[in-house]
């Protein structure tokens, strides 16, 4: 069976010459977790949508499924970083 795997951000390492997307050719019954590990990127990746719904890494796939991988996200400032007191400016 064939699964189409797309690996954003960083995660694109795992694919061969960082590619964004790859076509895989599975053995039936193959899970999330198996294709992860096989490609090296179960501790890096943090979130994995199968066509479009979030899924288990222990969910069995389907010939023509989609997997988009995404990495642990972090952003913003501290928290206390760039904070007023008092009320919100754009309160009414």
């Amino acid at each position: 069976m064939t699964v189409t795997v797309v690996m954003h951000g960083t995660l694109r390492r795992f694919l061969p010459e960082g590619a964004s997307r790859a076509t895989l050719d599975l053995r039936a019954g193959a899970t999330i977790g198996e294709v992860l590990a096989e490609l090296g990127a179960d501790q890096d990746t943090w979130l994995v949508a199968r066509n479009q719904a979030v899924a288990e890494r222990d969910a069995v796939l389907a010939s023509g499924d989609v997997l988009d991988c995404f990495e642990p996200l972090a952003g913003g400032a501290d928290a206390g970083a760039g904070r007023q007191e008092g009320a919100c400016r754009y309160a009414t």
